[in-house]
């Protein structure tokens, strides 16, 4: 490359081409009398553009002599007649014209390429480029810094056998035939650096088309190793607080929980003395005692069931997405708090439908939901005198899926503020930490649903979310 920039090779190539004008011209003056024109205005312009602007002229001023010499009259003369002087200056601007034209278009696309290639190597994401063998063209600067090859260490090898991890090259493979098609592809996924780290990266590849085929193909990168820790710690700390929301929701419970607990375990107590007294009459009456140890079996499974029901609540292992009955995750909840709204005086009704297909869910973060939405709205009706505390749970079918609908009688809220309920840190409760409604929110947009609240009329709010039916169910 350097020995094309010399001088001499420039100002050589002018000698060349204007030689090979001139034995063209010889050549072929019977037949083409004035081709010679053509010839040394092309020889001008070729040199122009391999050797630019001085080289140009050089060959302009051999090509006027060679003129003058040999097609001008007087010939074998480096003279001019008076009457070919306005020929010989007409052929003299075309020449300076056109080696102008030359040596300007070769330096207007060299900083073309010049800033092209300044653009792809300041660009802030590495980027490859790789023929349809996948042999590697060319990478930036960016690349290099991002994968840890130098770029004689790349260029010229497979790509698949550099950065493309064993186990992901089938999927690679498969990426570049559809790219060979002329499709573009974007994916996320993990490539491998020169020490063998792997990189989580966001990857864009576009076919480069010529003439209506693929020749090859650029490929971008972007590191998101960083961003996906990063979402994966805020996953961890959504988890976290979703965990306190159930401890704090099931401290609110206490009351109820041991009343569902002391409920069972005082049958329990009443059932064993009634068999202790069956047994201890004169003949035993086991008939009796019998029904009273059946009892005291049904109601320490009922009491296991209660605890089962709270220690799921509190753990803070994720349960696997099942298909649920979405009327079932009702009444578990319902016992849960069952005393609770007895002892807000608040009447609870339910209006389920029947036959309701299936959902995929998470039962315990579902039953969270319902378990927030329910505890908020028998707070809403704490302040409510004049009217009856009213708490309506439905749960129906629509075009979307399943909807389960909580509905009070509350004051509701103030429309200014139905923006914001979902917010987080929001919250109308004295000591409330603003968290449930939207971490509900995220609990059921995460299983594909959607969670919206509406204001009642005349009075209270309606809690809604729909989910979508489980795959294959209809």
């Amino acid at each position: 490359m350097q020995s094309l920039r010399s001088p001499y090779f420039r100002y050589g190539i002018a000698l060349v081409f204007v030689g090979a004008a001139l034995i063209l011209s010889l050549l072929l003056h019977t037949i083409l009398s004035d081709g010679f024109l053509i010839f040394f205005l092309s020889a001008v312009m070729l040199t122009s553009w391999f050797g630019r602007t001085g080289p140009g002229l050089f060959a302009v001023f051999l090509s006027m002599a060679a003129v003058a010499y040999f097609f001008i009259p007087p010939y074998r003369a480096f003279a001019v007649d008076l009457e070919e002087v306005p020929y010989f200056l007409s052929f003299l601007l075309s020449a300076l014209v056109t080696s102008w034209l030359g040596s300007a278009r070769r330096i207007a696309e060299e900083k073309q390429q010049a800033h092209l290639d300044e653009l792809f190597e300041q660009t802030p994401e590495a980027i490859m480029l790789v023929d349809l063998q996948d042999r590697v063209l060319r990478v930036n600067k960016r690349f290099t810094q991002m994968f840890g090859y130098a770029m004689q260490e790349i260029v010229g090898r497979y790509s698949i056998e550099l950065i493309i991890p064993s186990q992901l090259r089938g999927q690679a493979m498969n990426e570049r035939e559809r790219l060979a098609e002329g499709q573009e592809v974007n994916v996320e996924t993990t490539r491998r650096s020169r020490d063998g780290s792997h990189i989580d990266v966001s990857e864009v590849s576009f076919p480069v088309i010529a003439n209506g085929k693929c020749i090859a193909y650029y490929t971008i990168f972007r590191d998101i190793t960083a961003s996906k820790r990063a979402l994966e710690d805020l996953h961890k700390a959504q988890s976290e607080l979703a965990h306190l929301s159930r401890i704090t929701t099931m401290g609110e419970l206490a009351s109820s929980i041991a009343h569902e607990i002391n409920q069972p375990i005082g049958a329990i107590a009443t059932n064993g003395n009634a068999a202790v007294r069956w047994l201890a009459q004169n003949p035993p009456h086991l008939e009796g005692a019998g029904e009273a140890l059946d009892c005291i079996v049904r109601d320490a499974n009922r009491a296991a069931q209660v605890i089962g029901r709270i220690r799921a609540l509190l753990e803070k292992n994720p349960t696997p997405m099942i298909h649920l009955d979405l009327n079932e995750v009702i009444r578990e909840v319902l016992l849960l708090t069952s005393h609770e709204a007895n002892r807000r005086g608040a009447t609870v009704k339910t209006e389920l439908s029947n036959g309701l297909p299936p959902v995929l869910g998470d039962r315990v973060q579902l039953q969270q939901v319902l378990l927030n939405l329910i505890m908020n709205s028998l707070d809403s009706m704490n302040s409510i005198t004049d009217r009856p505390r009213e708490l309506v749970i439905k749960s129906s079918r629509d075009t979307n899926g399943v909807v389960l609908e909580v509905l009070d009688s509350g004051p509701g809220w103030d429309e200014q503020l139905t923006d914001t309920i979902f917010d987080p840190f929001f919250t109308t409760k004295k000591d409330g930490i603003g968290m449930g409604l939207t971490i509900s929110r995220s609990i059921v947009e995460a299983h594909g649903g959607h969670l919206k609240a509406e204001r009642r009329t005349p009075h209270g709010a309606i809690l809604k979310f729909d989910l979508p039916i489980a795959a294959g169910i209809k």
